[in-house]
């Protein structure tokens, strides 16, 4: 074998060999962006899938927030009924008629576990009132002993406020169970 075949074989040995690690360097190319194409892939659908958890996710505080926002509305609207309810009984009790200032102050003197020597009211239940009466700016009476050690409070808006606070759950109940039937 001559120096000329000695070298076309290791041209062609070399050939060969360039062109199978051209091969494996292709297929493994190809492997690599085959690959990178699928993580692209799978990379756009979790994201798509994160997004659409995202978008579900402020959909749903949005209702949340809606709900809340109408509850808040519909509590407000039943305590304000709740409230012209009570006005209402203000209203009354500051329109009383001579008769009821009357009955007012009788009952009130009835009510008094104590004997009452002194009354402090408003100046419509004066003429009602056979004991020393002392006129105030509030509304109502205060009973009290000779000395001073016991009284009853009648004042209109400590009634309102017991009121208030006895009857406030039944007036919200009749007031919104009418509403449910």
């Amino acid at each position: 074998m001559g120096l000329q075949e000695v070298k076309d074989e290791i041209l062609n040995e070399a050939e060969e060999k360039a062109s199978r690690i051209k091969e494996e360097g292709e297929t493994e190319a190809d492997e690599i962006i085959e690959s990178a194409e699928q993580e692209a892939e799978q990379i756009k659908e979790d994201t798509k899938e994160e997004i659409e958890e995202e978008k579900q996710a402020l959909k749903q505080k949005e209702i949340s927030k809606a709900e809340m926002d109408a509850k808040k509305k519909v509590q407000h609207s039943r305590q304000k009924s709740v409230e012209e309810v009570f006005k209402a009984f203000e209203e009354e009790l500051n329109g009383l008629s001579n008769s009821q200032l009357e009955s007012f102050v009788k009952n009130a003197k009835d009510k008094a576990n104590f004997e009452v020597e002194k009354i402090t009211g408003s100046g419509e239940f004066e003429e009602f009132v056979d004991l020393d009466f002392e006129e105030t700016e509030e509304q109502g009476l205060l009973l009290e002993s000779a000395n001073g050690k016991k009284s009853l409070n009648l004042s209109f808006e400590r009634i309102i406020e017991d009121f208030k606070r006895s009857y406030r759950g039944e007036v919200a109940e009749k007031l919104f169970d009418e509403v449910k039937k």
